[in-house]
């Protein structure tokens, strides 16, 4: 008897106890084998890593639901709609590495709580004053030296010599985040994951796809969307603002964080930055130029300037002169030390940036960025001049966003101190969510959106499932173990603190390898113009683009100062593929073939004993190896030739 055949309607004579045995033995059976494949399965359950691991144990009619939930799935309904809710949309793409999906990409959206009100606006004109370096920034940069001094602890022995502290990256870090101040403290954010929209390079996409949050925030016709990018996205944003004018975009602080390395390497890639890194121990130069893998370069770049601030201290300890008079020496001297100087300000200048995004300091962030805003166009970045510029302008434009990224200017996800931008949040709790929770078939477009509308959901069912039978996880949050580089590092302070002595420091063994070629007095002429230009053409971007005071003239904007097409021809160089070395083909001689044909009238593989026998009547050319090699090639044409 089946279950399902088991009368239970009202008219059906009650059950006796046979039937009562025979039911609770069915039972029985049904649990014993749930536990079987249960118990079959657990190891799977144990150490998957995607969704569909976990829906592969359940049994059949549990995944032919699992559509149907999928399509009743409702992610706005987890929305915190109230009036004292700031809902904050971050968008972006995902892509898919099938061919078939390499040209879709999906949006997704993450959101936190901050508090909302009345939206005032400021006027902007010609003379407001967004870019450039703050009194409030070069306090920091003040402050940082002065974490360097402290360090180093300068003192003289008995004989009268300089002597100092060996510091590295690590104390410089940890003084650096004790003397920072934390932002707003919220609790974790809301995150929601949203249903996907479609291709990110249509302008017109976008603008549909800022209509969705709209609907899914229930916003009011003339509430403000304020939605974070990174800046491909942002410049269309920026278009959509014509056609909705309460969009509000936010650019993404990770990505820019990026650039402003890379316009960092692009600036100081002909005064000799490879030749530093490479005395660090960078093998591929051409890696760390393009900024491909983030943390790497920023770690790169960090040693560089503990390296040059240590230097520029040292030197200026030793020949009495103090750090404001590096600049106004004659234009003939102390060249290397002049333009690293600009190193070690404007690299200052991106730390204030990032200790802003990880310890929630709105403030830091702004200053930073509004900094070094000048350093795009300088180092040819125009889209993000532009992008950067709008930005600043619109913080100045409505306060009262400000003061929402003041009480929230980063994702409380992570340990303090660790906090992520907006992006980063999305590209980790987001991007990377969705890609280790897609099962099947990712290149189905119908399934896929499904999926990704309805992947908080179900995974939120499994998590409840399996805490029934398995412990939750515990993590501890460690520092990485990264190696600081003593050694090479205090060899390149001392090979900078010689460069620094020296009138021509080109001539130096540290800059012999590449021989940057503006490490000159036109050099320095160039980057010590190269910062004013930028904040001058940035000014004209905001004229032209955000007030509409001038018309439009994007004449120059993609100029790099200084002459990279030393640094650049060096770089090509090392991926120019190196010529193959021809095999040299090795024949056997006539009296070498005499001497190994008793191994091959063997049928089996001659032992070591046999083969070292016949070696030592051969050349020094022939081995074990090349023996049993001849031997097997003979053997097999034999066996052919039949």
């Amino acid at each position: 008897m089946k279950l399902n055949q088991i009368p239970i309607e009202f008219q059906e004579e009650e059950l006796n106890e046979l039937k009562y045995k025979e039911i609770g033995w069915e039972m029985g059976q049904k649990l014993w084998q749930s536990y079987k494949c249960l118990k079959k399965n657990i190891n799977n359950l144990q150490t998957s890593e995607s969704l569909n691991d976990y829906i592969s144990v359940f049994p059949r009619h549990e995944r032919r639901l699992e559509k149907i939930r999928m399509k009743s799935a409702d992610p706005s309904k987890r929305l915190l709609t109230k009036k004292n809710v700031f809902n904050l949309a971050v968008i972006d793409n995902i892509d898919f590495k099938e061919k078939s999906f390499q040209f879709e990409n999906i949006y997704d959206v993450t959101r936190e709580v901050i508090v909302e009100k009345p939206e005032p606006i400021r006027n902007l004109n010609i003379d407001t004053q967004i870019f450039g370096i703050s009194q409030e920034m070069r306090d920091i940069i003040f402050k940082i030296n002065k974490i360097f001094i402290s360090l180093l602890a300068f003192w003289y022995n008995e004989r009268q010599e300089l002597e100092y502290n060996k510091i590295d990256l690590t104390a410089i870090n940890s003084e650096i985040l004790r003397q920072t101040e934390f932002g707003c403290n919220l609790p974790p954010p809301n995150v929601v994951i949203l249903e996907p929209s479609g291709f990110p390079n249509d302008d017109n996409e976008i603008l549909h796809a800022t209509e969705m949050y709209r609907r899914d925030f229930s916003l009011e016709e003339n509430d403000f969307l304020d939605i974070c990018a990174d800046e491909a996205i942002f410049r269309r944003l920026i278009k959509c603002r014509n056609k909705s004018e309460n969009i509000r975009p936010i650019l993404g602080q990770w990505h820019t964080s990026k650039d402003m390395m890379s316009a960092l390497v692009t600036l100081f890639s002909s005064y000799g930055i490879y030749d530093l890194a490479t005395a660090l121990g960078v093998k591929f130069l051409d890696k760390f130029a393009a900024v491909i893998d983030y943390r790497s370069t920023r770690r790169v770049l960090e040693l560089i300037w503990v390296a040059v601030g240590a230097a520029i201290n040292i030197y200026l300890q030793k020949s009495k002169i103090k750090i404001e008079e590096i600049l106004s020496c004659p234009a003939n001297e102390k060249i290397c030390l002049r333009i690293w100087y600009l190193y070690y300000e404007w690299f200052a200048i991106w730390k204030t940036h990032l200790t802003g995004i990880r310890y929630e300091n709105y403030e830091l962030q702004k200053f930073g960025l509004a900094a070094f805003a000048p350093l795009f166009p300088a180092a040819g970045k125009s889209n993000y001049a532009t992008s950067v510029t709008h930005f600043l302008a619109n913080l100045e434009k409505y306060p009262l966003l400000e003061k929402k990224l003041c009480l929230c200017a980063s994702i409380n996800l992570a340990r303090e101190g660790h906090y992520p931008a907006f992006d980063e949040a999305l590209e980790i709790h987001g991007v990377a969510y969705i890609k280790q929770n897609i099962t099947r078939n990712s290149c189905n477009q119908e399934n896929l959106e499904l999926q990704i509308k309805a992947t908080q959901e179900e995974r939120n069912r499994i998590d409840t499932l399996l805490n029934e039978f398995l412990s939750t996880y515990t993590y501890q949050h460690k520092d990485r173990n990264t190696n600081n580089r003593i050694e090479p590092l205090w060899k390149l302070v001392h090979d900078l603190l010689e460069a620094f002595e020296m009138d021509n420091p080109i001539n130096h063994d540290l800059f012999k390898k590449n021989s940057p070629p503006q490490l000159n007095q036109e050099g320095l002429i160039k980057i010590n113009q190269a910062y004013m230009d930028g904040l001058k053409r940035i000014k004209e971007i905001f004229w032209q683009e955000v007030i509409k005071t001038e018309a439009i003239n994007t004449k120059g904007r993609r100029s790099v100062k200084g002459n990279l097409k030393r640094a650049s021809i060096e770089l090509d160089n090392q991926n120019e593929p190196q010529p193959k070395c021809q095999r040299i083909r090795i024949i056997t001689t006539e009296e070498e073939k005499q001497i190994l044909s008793c191994l091959l009238q063997k049928k089996t593989i001659p032992t070591e004993t046999e083969i070292n026998e016949v070696l030592s009547k051969l050349s020094q050319e022939w081995n074990i190896q090349r023996v049993k090699r001849y031997w097997n090639n003979n053997i097999r044409h034999k066996k052919k030739s039949k």
